[in-house]
């Protein structure tokens, strides 16, 4: 609280009082929930499943480009998919926020040869009505790991 009796955000559109409260828990406990959820159906190689979790206005930043809706998003996981069939994540540390989340990751990718291939980052993911409306990637680029 300000000296006037004001509650004072630390940021703009982060009100610290907000995550003392059973409202504030709540809302950092669906954004768990919400992530936790697109990297099982993402693990799952389920795009359809998968981009139900994002909502139609959707963009996505990767150390590639930006993606913007539904058909650029898709398109972008869908050769994902592709070129490694398969995915494990080992979830390093999450840090949640009001309608966002913030995830430091190791996963591997499978390549259709069964190779892995190591990729390290953090996705910082803004929910909207439930779904994700923004995600940004800094992962580092795939390397092979030694069999």
């Amino acid at each position: 609280m300000s000296p006037a009796g004001e509650r004072v955000s630390a940021a703009p559109g982060l009100d610290l009082g907000d995550v003392c409260n059973e409202a504030g828990h709540a809302a950092m406990a669906a954004a768990t929930a919400k992530v936790i959820a697109y990297w099982h159906d993402e693990c799952a190689r389920d795009l359809e499943k998968m981009m139900m979790h994002f909502t139609p206005d959707v963009e996505v930043v990767t150390p590639d480009g930006r993606y913007h809706g539904h058909d650029e998003v898709a398109a972008l996981y869908q050769k994902s998919f592709d070129a490694y069939p398969g995915l494990a994540v080992d979830v390093k540390a999450s840090f949640a926020g009001r309608d966002s989340h913030c995830v430091e990751y190791r996963a591997v990718l499978f390549d259709s040869e069964d190779r892995g291939w190591l990729v390290e980052g953090i996705n910082l993911m803004r929910l909207k009505d439930g779904r994700i409306n923004y995600l940004r990637s800094f992962e580092d680029t795939p390397r092979l790991i030694a069999s």
